[in-house]
């Protein structure tokens, strides 16, 4: 795969724009909440190559539940 989507280009450049100016200046901007900038700027690191960005979106499910047997 090595075209970037939408949505990828789109957090890239929201991502970019909150590392220059900070997340609240970001936040009213691209109107997105804060916690939707802090939690794909905990995942970003910074990469433009697609397959990195995919990593990105993946959702992190637990390995084992404890209680379920």
């Amino acid at each position: 795969m090595n075209s970037i989507t939408q949505d990828m280009k789109f957090r890239q450049s929201l991502m970019n724009y909150a590392k220059k100016y900070g997340v609240s200046r970001a936040s009213r901007k691209y109107n997105k909440s804060r916690s939707y900038i802090y939690f794909w700027l905990k995942r970003w690191d910074g990469s433009v190559s697609p397959s990195q960005l995919n990593h990105a979106d993946r959702i992190i499910i637990p390995t084992s539940i404890p209680r379920k047997k």
